[in-house]
């Protein structure tokens, strides 16, 4: 059977946004709402052209991309924050348009991709993003930030060797895993701590989704 694809008016796309953000912690408003269906009307027309992401379909971008990142937000620590691996900008364009008064650094070593998020940030109005155009592991910062989130693009020890240098002494680091196992949590090495891991629950998805937080030992 092939998928019901008829295309959602940007309308259609902010009430169902605003009733799946209201099943999660998330706070927010309806400019809030307004920007996030802009975010993925601009992400389903330049997909088309560019092929940035494999979901296509609003609902799925809504949940798989939207929702999925918005949970991230209760959880978000100080005010400066980067997100290795952002892609096409998730989840950091999502949290930075939920969180006006941080700034976040979305970092990530594929030009297509962050056009597309320079493009976003410009059309919606997002002035709380910077843009690093290169692998974590080559980046040097002035200010380390105090937090970094990642939606989990690698095992948890090479991340965690990646993004350390990056981070404060008393930062967090948020890694978003869909599937964790026992044997990727002992792998992580001794410089760091576990210091809790929080099941997310994300409206309309089954799948298992963990946060988990790490800081420096």
């Amino acid at each position: 059977m092939h998928k019901h694809n008829a295309l959602m008016s940007q309308s259609e796309i902010e009430i169902c946004i605003y009733n799946l953000l209201k099943q999660t912690e998330v706070k927010f408003d309806t400019q809030h709402v307004s920007k996030l269906a802009a975010l993925v009307v601009l992400l389903k027309k330049w997909s088309n052209a560019l092929n940035l992401t494999a979901i296509r379909d609003e609902k799925d971008i809504i949940t798989l991309h939207i929702l999925d990142s918005a949970v991230l937000s209760p959880l978000l620590l100080g005010k400066n924050i980067a997100d290795v691996g952002t892609g096409a900008g998730f989840p950091g364009l999502v949290v930075a348009i939920l969180n006006e008064d941080r700034h976040f650094t979305l970092i990530d070593s594929v030009a297509k991709k962050l056009s597309f998020v320079r493009t976003a940030c410009v059309e919606l109005g997002i002035s709380n993003v910077d843009i690093i155009n290169n692998r974590c592991e080559n980046i040097v910062v002035d200010t380390p930030f105090d937090c970094i989130v990642s939606r989990a693009f690698a095992p948890l020890n090479r991340m965690v060797n990646w993004c350390l240098p990056l981070l404060s002494d008393n930062g967090s680091f948020i890694a978003m895993k869909a599937n964790l196992t026992d044997e990727e949590i002992k792998a992580v090495p001794d410089s760091v701590k576990i210091e809790k891991i929080e099941r997310l629950h994300v409206p309309n998805l089954d799948a298992m989704r963990q946060a988990v937080f790490i800081t420096k030992a």
